[in-house]
């Protein structure tokens, strides 16, 4: 039995209820939605990661200095994430895009489990990401999205026993403003870099 695995506990129960519909909103964003697709072609798939890197850079950031000051209420050590993608886009001939999203978000315990809750839960979807490339796209590079493999799932239940004992009622508040704030971000980012790759691709007339 997995120590890790209790019950939908109230934190998260608020947090996957909270965020439902932002959630929706990206997985259906022209960037993302394409990863789906059983016709995803390099050039849909380097976008994407290249657009993702700002959004991880971002949080990775975040929570780097979250940990400074606060030492040992988590290891990250293990979950970082750039080094794929960063390994991903540089086997796609790819570079990464520049950050957009202007959040602040207070460095506080709640804000911690918020921004995890964002970035982790992300892991579980990229399995199922994972599964459709490696099917319809097998020459695309899949460090990032094969996240941590086998150890997925435990990853997900440990950091969901860190939300359920460290995240008190007194903090929740905070833990579902940062999730929220963050997807939010992640949507005004990706619009933003969405609207760039348009604008580069129209043609240019000549006068």
């Amino acid at each position: 039995m997995n120590p890790f695995a209790p019950p939908l506990a109230e934190v998260h129960l608020s947090l996957r209820q909270a965020t439902k519909q932002a959630h929706h909103v990206l997985d259906r964003h022209p960037l993302l939605a394409p990863l789906l697709m059983s016709a995803v072609s390099a050039k849909q798939y380097g976008n994407a990661l290249s657009a993702l890197h700002g959004v991880y850079d971002w949080a990775e950031r975040w929570i780097d200095g979250y940990l400074d000051q606060y030492p040992g209420e988590f290891d990250y050590a293990t979950r970082r994430k750039l080094p794929a993608l960063e390994a991903d886009l540089v086997a796609l001939g790819r570079h990464a895009t520049l950050a957009r999203l202007n959040l602040v978000i207070p460095l506080r315990r709640g804000s911690l489990v918020g921004v995890l809750y964002t970035i982790e839960g992300s892991t579980m979807g990229a399995q199922v990401i994972a599964r459709r490339l490696r099917q319809f796209a097998p020459e695309l590079p899949l460090r990032f999205y094969s996240g941590y493999g086998d150890q997925s799932r435990q990853k997900w239940d440990a950091f969901l026993h860190f939300a359920q004992t460290s995240c008190p009622n007194s903090e929740q508040p905070a833990a579902l403003a940062a999730s929220v704030g963050l997807f939010e971000a992640i949507k005004t980012h990706l619009d933003a870099v969405l609207n760039e790759i348009t604008v580069s691709e129209m043609p240019v007339c000549a006068l």
